[in-house]
């Protein structure tokens, strides 16, 4: 696929079949996030977690519901939710900032393979409120979850592509 036309198609998805993403086409996700621009190159700062483990997702899915007061299922039955962590940063942000360019690269390469994504804050806020979480997923000591993304097969078929077009107030200086 063309990448204007991946970008227009792109969209948070927030109801998903259960079927699971192909190991090919997960791989090809994951390698996609690494291939992001990272400051300094430091790659080896940061650490994905993928998990495909039902009970592990419900229970991630539970504490958040508990911590949010909200209904219904907080990652919106994924059948893989892939945690981005980082160690301390050497500048404070740089690690949500090279965290967002890695998902970012991961959800447009789920696009373009017509696999659903959604980036989620709730899965890295219940990991590190329910200790026994971050230990049941193997987070490495000296890494922080930061956030996550969901991928799967959506629900609903939505072919339809947003319209590029400036939407975001700006100053030009020249």
């Amino acid at each position: 696929m063309e990448l204007t036309k991946v970008i227009a198609k792109r969209k948070s998805v927030r109801a998903y079949k259960p079927d699971a993403v192909s190991e090919e086409t997960l791989n090809a996700i994951l390698a996609a996030g690494c291939a992001a621009p990272v400051g300094m190159a430091k790659y080896d700062t940061l650490h994905f977690t993928v998990i495909e483990n039902k009970e592990i997702l419900g229970r991630i899915s539970n504490t958040i519901k508990q911590m949010m007061k909200r209904e219904g299922d907080a990652i919106y039955a994924a059948p893989t939710l892939v945690i981005i962590s980082s160690k301390e940063p050497m500048a404070p942000g740089i690690d949500y900032t090279n965290a967002a360019c890695i998902a970012e690269n991961m959800m447009l390469t789920a696009t373009d393979a017509n696999v659903g994504s959604v980036l989620i804050w709730g899965p890295a806020m219940a990991i590190e409120a329910d200790s026994s979480l971050k230990e049941a997923i193997a987070i490495p000591e000296g890494y922080k979850p930061l956030f996550s993304v969901a991928f799967g097969y959506p629900a609903k078929d939505d072919d339809k592509e947003k319209e590029l077009k400036v939407k975001i107030t700006m100053n030009v200086v020249k």
